[in-house]
C-alpha cells in the first residue's frame, strides 16, 4: 500500500499572496503604507486585511480563486522545489491537498508540472464547501486519509483548530517559528522548506509507520540516496 505525506499549496509552494496583495493595494488602498511583506507579515491572508472588508475586494478574491488559468502565473515559494524534490526522496509526495476550488484543477496541474513538483493527486475543495469552510474540510479529508496520508506541510495553523488532539499524523508548519497552543501532539514548527526536510529525515527515517486495520504493523523504512 502506498503511503505518503500530503503538501497544501497556496503559501507552501505557491507564492500566491504576493501577487494578490500587489494587485488589491492598487484596487483597494493601502491606507497603512505597509510594504507587501510588512502586509503579509501583519495580515497573512489577503481577508485578514481590515479595510479590504469590501463586498468589491471579497468579490475580486473569489473571482480569481475560481480563475484556473489564474492560478499559472505565480512563482514558487522559496525554496519550494529544492525542498519538496528532497522531502520526496525521503517519505514519497502522496497529494497535493488545497482549499483552491475543484474548479482551477487544470490551472493547478499545469503550474505544478512548469515548475517541476513530482506527480501526484491533487485533491482540491468541492465547488459546494465555501472557501470560508476550507480548513474544517481540509482536516477532515486528512483524517479519512489516514494512515495512507501521515500527514501534511502547510502555512495555515487555521487547519489546526479541526483536528482532534489524538491525531497521529504529523503537521509541518510551514513559514511559522512557533507551535500554537493546544494543537495536536505532532505539529512542527518549520521557518523555512529547509526546517521541513531535515525534520522529516529526523521523522522518517529509519521509523515504523502505523498499524494497517487489522491491526498488524505495517513497517516502513525510507532512505535518502
Amino acid at each position: 500500500m502506498k503511503r505518503g505525506i500530503a503538501l497544501d499549496i497556496d503559501e507552501t509552494l505557491s507564492s500566491t499572496l504576493g501577487s494578490w496583495l500587489g494587485e488589491m493595494q492598487k484596487l483597494f488602498g493601502n491606507p497603512e503604507n505597509l510594504t507587501l511583506y510588512e502586509l503579509i507579515t501583519k495580515y497573512r491572508l489577503a481577508q485578514n486585511v481590515p479595510y479590504w472588508q469590501t463586498p468589491e475586494a471579497f468579490e475580486w478574491m473569489e473571482s480569481k480563486r475560481n480563475d484556473s488559468e489564474y492560478q499559472t502565473i505565480f512563482e514558487p515559494m522559496p525554496g519550494a522545489i529544492d525542498g519538496v524534490l528532497g522531502l520526496n526522496k525521503i517519505i514519497p509526495i502522496y497529494a497535493y491537498l488545497t482549499v483552491r476550488p475543484e474548479g482551477v484543477y487544470d490551472g493547478t496541474k499545469k503550474w505544478l508540472k512548469k515548475h517541476g513538483f513530482p506527480d501526484a493527486e491533487i485533491i482540491a475543495r468541492p465547488n459546494h464547501i465555501p472557501h470560508t469552510d476550507g480548513n474544517q474540510w481540509k482536516a477532515g479529508r486528512l483524517l479519512k486519509l489516514f494512515p495512507e496520508v501521515i500527514g501534511i506541510v502547510d502555512d495555515n495553523a487555521g487547519l489546526l483548530k479541526f483536528l482532534p488532539k489524538s491525531y497521529k499524523g504529523h503537521v509541518f508548519l510551514y513559514s511559522h517559528k512557533d507551535i500554537p497552543p493546544d494543537s495536536p501532539v505532532n505539529v512542527y514548527a518549520c521557518p523555512d522548506w529547509e526546517s521541513v526536510v531535515q525534520k522529516a529525515k529526523e521523522i522518517f527515517l529509519f521509523v515504523y509507520i502505523l498499524s494497517d486495520h487489522c491491526s498488524r504493523f505495517t513497517v516502513h523504512f525510507y532512505v535518502l540516496k
